[in-house]
């Protein structure tokens, strides 16, 4: 029997056998389709939040199910803006509803301990409002003893690994790391062969005044997309940032849920 603990990799008996005799947590990552300029992949929110997941539940006896990889509309000042092509976005009802029924279906299953791992910097009021329904919705249909954890795996960077990762450069708050340090190290780190180190855009801050506009303003946002530059990412500095958020992930897992 398949040691994978990816759900669309085990049979659906095998799913149902650790959810009944070992209590897996199910995770749940959600990511998003997303420009991450000319060196990343569009994939990147989607495959860090699975990545994440992945290595969590191998930690604390898991299973992960597909990830929900299209998200919350991008916007200008925290991820480039919806205009540029391949950025594909829901509308949030969209996600909230595509997310609510994820959940809701995990439960009907017999998952009893569902974590939501988010790699997407505009999913987290709308997951937060999906994780509320399902579970509200679910006790009033006498599921009772359902819990969700929903976590930004990168919530959190010590002060350690951030004096390590940003040497001799200022971090720009997670906000602005769109396509940057993080993001570029994280990939070089996971996903060596999707990143293209020679087209690594070396731009400026960008000096986004205190509101958004709509329509948007594509001219706000540097001609790559990026918001800050991954120039200083390395491999190394991405280990020490991915190390970093499984523990953080399986940490918290661990605490609410073991």
């Amino acid at each position: 029997m398949s040691a994978s603990v990816m759900m669309s990799e085990i049979p659906w008996n095998e799913y149902q056998r650790r959810i009944a005799e070992e209590d897996a947590i199910v995770f749940v990552p959600v990511g998003a389709v997303e420009q991450h300029g000319y060196h990343l992949p569009l994939g990147t929110d989607w495959m860090m939040a699975t990545y994440m997941a992945r290595r969590a539940a191998e930690r604390v006896g898991g299973v992960v199910a597909p990830p929900v990889m299209y998200a919350a509309r991008s916007q200008v000042r925290t991820g480039g803006g919806p205009h540029r092509c391949g950025t594909t976005s829901l509308n949030a009802e969209t996600l909230i509803a595509m997310t609510y029924d994820v959940l809701c279906e995990l439960g009907r299953h017999g998952a009893r301990k569902i974590a939501v791992i988010d790699g997407h910097f505009e999913n987290r009021f709308f997951l937060d409002e999906a994780c509320y329904r399902a579970q509200r919705d679910l006790e009033a249909r006498g599921v009772r003893d359902l819990r969700i954890l929903k976590m930004l795996y990168a919530e959190r960077i010590s002060p350690e690994t951030m004096e390590k990762a940003y040497a001799g450069v200022s971090f720009p708050g997670l906000d602005l790391e769109h396509g940057g340090i993080l993001e570029t190290a994280m990939m070089l780190y996971c996903y060596p062969d999707l990143v293209d180190v020679s087209k690594i855009p070396d731009e400026a801050l960008p000096d986004f005044p205190p509101y958004d506009l709509f329509p948007v303003r594509p001219d706000w946002v540097p001609a790559s997309g990026c918001l800050s530059s991954g120039k200083p990412a390395t491999a190394e500095i991405g280990k020490l940032l991915v190390e970093e958020f499984v523990d953080l992930v399986s940490t918290a897992v661990s605490a609410e849920f073991r």
